[in-house]
């Protein structure tokens, strides 16, 4: 997670598509707006056993500027 600590449930209001990666804009318990994607972090050829892990970004710029999407 980048700087974000999320506490209990991520309720998605929006999913949309950025460069080809799906991102989720929703919130969190306390009500604070949060963007969330999946990243791959261990690929396989068969697509199965691959390893995914949540980031949550506080803003569209700074996932953008984590992703390397500018």
């Amino acid at each position: 997670m980048i700087g974000v600590t999320i506490f209990g449930n991520f309720t998605v209001l929006q999913t949309f598509m950025l460069n080809d990666i799906q991102i989720d804009r929703g919130f969190d318990e306390r009500l604070d707006i949060f963007y969330r994607v999946n990243l791959c972090i261990g690929k396989n050829e068969d697509y199965i056993n691959n390893t995914f892990i949540e980031c949550y970004f506080r803003s569209i710029t700074d996932l953008k500027k984590c992703l390397n999407l500018d």
